[in-house]
């Protein structure tokens, strides 16, 4: 059973006057998700596991799996956005936040924070993934940022700052992610495959 949880945060400063709060969905994957047909496309075929979960307000969270990585999407509609993973073996846990701003009286989704387990069992990371939500037609959900659990202090906070701060906006194949709070060279960072090769790249605004 998806389970829902609302928490409205003080946040100063401009932030507030959007008023932005967080909605936390825990999924059970086998039961509240559909899973899809094995037919999958061409460019897709190494994606051993497909499953559409829904999230609040009508929103969607899309999770792929392949070769023990997981690739995750959450949007307005039931589509899939390019493959963005991690090098390392991953999983994810089953709590989503999604953050809230209020757009013409309404509260939307502009941005999930999800924990990830990232490397071997021995020695995997605890990763917070900072992501956009997508919202308009044709729009795609990419990572913007990830903060290493391990070694980060007050990780949730500064989760959400970055995420009030850097996903609205956010370029998905043309900003790049890029790591926040401690971060030392065995900080993971996602890679992601592009569905046009041939579209610019640029730096994180």
């Amino acid at each position: 059973m998806i389970r829902q949880a609302l928490a409205v945060l003080a946040i100063p400063g401009a932030a507030a006057a959007q008023q932005i709060d967080s909605v936390y969905t825990t999924y059970d994957w086998d039961t509240d998700c559909r899973t899809l047909e094995d037919n999958l496309p061409a460019d897709e075929a190494a994606m051993s596991l497909r499953m559409v979960c829904p999230g609040p307000d009508g929103f969607y969270l899309m999770l792929a799996e392949g070769d023990a990585r997981i690739s995750i999407a959450y949007a307005t509609t039931q589509r899939f956005g390019p493959w963005e993973s991690f090098t390392p073996f991953n999983t994810v846990h089953d709590t989503v936040e999604w953050r809230r701003q209020r757009l013409n009286e309404k509260m939307q989704a502009f941005a999930t924070i999800h924990r990830w387990d990232v490397g071997p069992s021995h020695y995997d990371r605890e990763i917070l993934v900072i992501s956009t939500v997508a919202t308009a037609t044709g729009a795609e959900s990419c990572m913007v940022g990830v903060i290493d659990t391990t070694t980060t202090p007050d990780a949730n906070e500064l989760a959400r700052a970055v995420a009030d701060r850097f996903a609205p906006g956010f370029v998905c194949g043309n900003a790049q992610p890029r790591a926040f709070g401690y971060v030392g060279i065995e900080t993971p960072l996602p890679r992601r495959v592009p569905p046009h090769h041939d579209r610019a790249k640029g730096d994180h605004p």
